[in-house]
């Protein structure tokens, strides 16, 4: 006779041969049917309580899931739900108008708690905080070296200025042998190489191959990005009256001498102590100064210019073209001044980059924004007014990708706002009005009352 667990032990048997029969197809299989299932429901069950415990634990540390946020003032409280935006601050949530402000208020940067909107129906709300139009997004920390670039409308149809901070493609620099002459208002300029020289008179772009009824008309904010160097006009050099005698021939202070057989056909004017070289712009000027009444240059050989009493060439005209620069084509490009590393430098571009200016809450504009302003993606930045004369360079500005820029109040609104005064971006005031400006920056000295 058999005892219960033999009988047990035979059902078991007889059932897992019929199982493996009707799965298997092989009533002998060693191993049982759904021994795998089981083993992998098993597994995978062990593995998700692992998960969960791990959940679990970072919950409890980092506050999430928590109501520790209720026992942390100054925690900026996002809404799961409406992503609406609060700010912890003595036992209310009081609605903050932006993140910069959220910054702001608690002098640095605030632990952030993501609430569902049940929990938050029942907590106590207070009255909205903010800075109204200051900034939702910051610019980067550390971001430094990008260009500054702005353009001039050369036609009917462009805008007059526009400014982007930022790389932009297809920039060609001008060089040295080029230059672009420009009219603001009744006054003709040439920018050459990353200056505006200002031009004494009609007579001067002709003696040099330009006409100036073909200037370039440009806004006087373009114009004021240049850095300004010398007046193009009758060079500084004394005229009349006699001079040394010049390979035994009599000379005229101002006249010029040539050496046409000399490398480089060298030109000299007569000074009182001898021979002054000059370029071949300022000879050229002299020659054609209405004002010079000089008797025509005298000619010597190489060999009589070895006789005289040759003086150091004027440091003034290293400021000017060395040669009469030829007229950058505006037809297709339009001319551009691009400020990088506190240089700046004439260049051009295939067309007016940026975008219209648009309205934006709490930015204000004058008369000397930029018609097209655009801060490129990762190009904001904190920038300081750069030091010139009559600018002491105080001014601290956050540019940010919005195209505008925000008054930072002093160095500890800066650091409430992850930045530092002394690592500040220097710009050109002259470049910095060319954007809108939005409310100034500045911890409240104590946080509004309902």
């Amino acid at each position: 006779m058999y005892g219960r667990r033999e009988q047990v032990e035979a059902h078991s048997f007889v059932v897992g041969r019929i199982l493996a029969a009707v799965l298997r197809t092989d009533p002998d299989a060693t191993d049982r049917p759904l021994r795998r299932t089981t083993v992998g429901m098993a597994g995978g069950i062990g593995i998700a309580i692992v998960v969960m415990a791990i959940v679990l634990i970072v919950a409890l540390f980092s506050g999430r899931g928590s109501d520790s946020w209720r026992e942390e003032p100054g925690t900026l409280v996002v809404d799961e739900d409406s992503g609406n935006r609060y700010l912890l601050i003595d036992g209310r949530l009081r609605p903050v108008l932006n993140y910069a402000s959220a910054r702001l208020l608690v002098e640095g940067n605030p632990p952030v708690a993501s609430v569902s909107a049940e929990d938050l129906a029942e907590f106590p709300k207070g009255a909205p905080i903010g800075i109204p139009g200051a900034p939702d997004t910051l610019p980067s920390v550390g971001v430094s070296g990008k260009p500054w670039m702005v353009c001039a409308g050369v036609s009917d149809e462009d805008p007059g200025v526009s400014v982007t901070v930022g790389d932009v493609p297809g920039v060609t620099e001008v060089g040295a042998e080029h230059a672009v002459l420009v009219r603001v208002g009744q006054e003709l300029y040439l920018a050459w190489q990353g200056t505006r020289l200002r031009v004494t008179g009609d007579w001067v772009p002709r003696a040099l191959g330009m006409d100036p009824a073909t200037a370039v008309p440009v806004d006087s904010a373009w114009l004021n990005t240049l850095p300004s160097g010398p007046d193009l006009g009758s060079p500084p050099v004394a005229h009349g009256g006699p001079g040394p005698d010049v390979a035994g021939m009599p000379s005229v202070l101002g006249q010029l001498v040539t050496v046409p057989d000399a490398v480089g056909d060298r030109t000299f004017v007569v000074a009182p102590a001898g021979l002054v070289p000059v370029s071949r712009t300022v000879a050229t000027l002299l020659g054609a100064d209405p004002g010079n009444q000089t008797p025509p240059a005298i000619a010597i050989t190489p060999a009589q210019l070895a006789t005289q009493t040759v003086l150091p060439a004027p440091v003034w005209q290293t400021e000017l073209p060395a040669s009469p620069p030829a007229s950058v084509d505006t037809d297709e490009r339009v001319p551009c001044v691009r400020w990088q590393s506190e240089q700046a430098t004439l260049v051009s571009a295939p067309g007016m980059p940026g975008t219209p200016d648009t309205a934006q809450a709490g930015v204000t504009r004058d008369g000397r924004v930029a018609d097209l302003v655009e801060v490129t993606p990762g190009a904001g930045m904190l920038a300081r007014t750069r030091p010139a004369p009559g600018v002491p360079g105080a001014g601290v500005y956050l540019i940010t990708e919005a195209g505008a820029k925000f008054p930072v109040a002093d160095g500890e609104a800066a650091e409430a706002l992850g930045f530092s005064v002394d690592a500040a971006e220097l710009v050109p005031a002259e470049l910095l009005a060319l954007l809108p400006t939005g409310p100034v920056l500045d911890i409240p000295e104590q946080v509004a009352s309902e």
